[in-house]
């Protein structure tokens, strides 16, 4: 399967948009921030896809969608339905989007990871059901379901509700 970056990469090379809205490490690699990028170039060096990424793009695209060409967006399906909504009160303009389905198990929480004692993290990887966290004292584990955001840990459906390709 390719992976999103990946994806954002091929879609501006062979300029089936004009840019990708994705997200941006901040300060830290869990500090991740909406952004768009314009070039492949840009999102080979700072594009970011992880258990981080918990920011819905959608509302981006209110601003977006109206600037001219045509915007990439990967939604997660907690993000398609505010996508959906936003088509329905027209503020997105529909044929300037392109938008990429991704599956998604759940975004995390550092401040979940941080409260079981889990201090110094510099790395944070999916290890099946797990994570493996970096530390600067060693490796941790723990389990996903204990890190997820709210939003994720009470979401009702995994359901991708609209897409122009899924990946």
């Amino acid at each position: 399967m390719q992976g999103v970056k990946e994806k954002a990469i091929q879609l501006l090379k062979d300029q089936t948009v004009d840019r990708v809205i994705g997200w941006r490490a901040g300060e830290f690699f869990y500090d991740l921030t909406p952004s768009t990028f314009t070039s492949a170039e840009d999102v080979e060096q700072n594009f970011v896809w992880s258990v981080f990424s918990g920011a819905n793009l959608s509302k981006y695209l209110i601003a977006e969608s109206r600037k001219g060409g045509k915007a990439a967006v990967f939604l997660k399906p907690c993000d398609g339905y505010s996508f959906v909504q936003l088509l329905k009160e027209h503020r997105i303009l529909r044929e300037t989007v392109y938008a990429v389905g991704v599956q998604c198990g759940g975004m995390c929480d550092m401040e979940r990871i941080r409260a079981r004692g889990i201090s110094g993290a510099t790395a944070v990887e999916e290890a099946g059901e797990d994570l493996r966290i970096f530390t600067i004292y060693g490796e941790e584990t723990m389990k996903k379901a204990d890190a997820l955001l709210l939003k994720c840990a009470t979401c009702k459906s995994k359901k991708l509700v609209i897409f122009d390709e899924l990946l």
